[in-house]
């Protein structure tokens, strides 16, 4: 007999959906903006930067199924998770599962070397990114070189692997987009492998302000003291 699914679970705070559905959009803007209007580029890449040193901040001392330490795993619970989740029966996570926390990682790091590239690139005519003059001509070459094929191919590639999981997760019950905008998760109480049976339901917003404030000023001087 199939278990009924428990109450909806409150898994993702506002702030974490708002930074999962900005992303998306300021990589648009990003992208159209490359090369046409490098004013407009630069604050949508100030805005990209602010938001990731926000979620990597919000790992640590956020809402507890949005740290990091609930959903990285060891490779060997990984390894264990593939195999479970082809039998029918597949364990549930309501925070990423452990393949999934890897794929959180692996999209953080790559949009963190995209904007970090950025700092140091130029088109050798009328931009130069903000740290530009302290590496060498070479470092800035390379760093250039790597910031237009990154965002082509490897992010581009890493963006797809994200639709297409979610997508397959959808056939198997699981939807991922809709727990994105609601904030809330169901699933059925035998399976889920990640309950946090108690947790603090009130938004923590001393934390949330700290976390601004380091990460919109880490964005800041790094784009304007230097």
């Amino acid at each position: 007999m199939k278990a009924s699914p428990h109450s909806p679970v409150k898994v993702w705070d506002w702030s974490i959906r708002v930074f999962h559905w900005s992303l998306p959009v300021l990589l648009f803007l990003l992208w159209r903006s490359a090369g046409d209007d490098m004013d407009q580029h630069m604050l949508f890449a100030q805005l990209l930067l602010g938001l990731l040193l926000y979620r990597i901040i919000w790992g640590f001392i956020g809402t507890p199924y949005a740290r990091f330490s609930h959903f990285i795993y060891h490779p060997g619970r990984i390894v264990a998770y593939l195999r479970a989740s082809l039998t029918a029966h597949k364990p549930v996570y309501l925070s990423h599962n452990p393949l999934g926390g890897v794929m959180v990682l692996v999209m953080l790091g790559t949009l963190l070397f995209q904007a970090g590239s950025g700092l140091f690139a130029t088109d050798d005519i009328f931009y130069e990114g903000p740290l530009y003059s302290y590496v060498s001509g070479a470092t800035s070459s390379w760093m250039t070189d790597w910031h237009k094929s990154w965002f082509y191919d490897g992010l581009l590639l890493i963006i797809g692997l994200h639709v297409v999981a979610i997508a397959l997760y959808r056939l198997r019950g699981e939807n991922l987009v809709k727990a994105m905008i609601t904030g809330h998760k169901e699933a059925p109480a035998s399976q889920v492998a990640d309950r946090l049976e108690h947790h603090p339901h009130a938004f923590p917003w001393l934390r949330f302000v700290l976390s601004v404030a380091l990460s919109a000023g880490t964005t800041w001087t790094l784009f304007n003291a230097f």
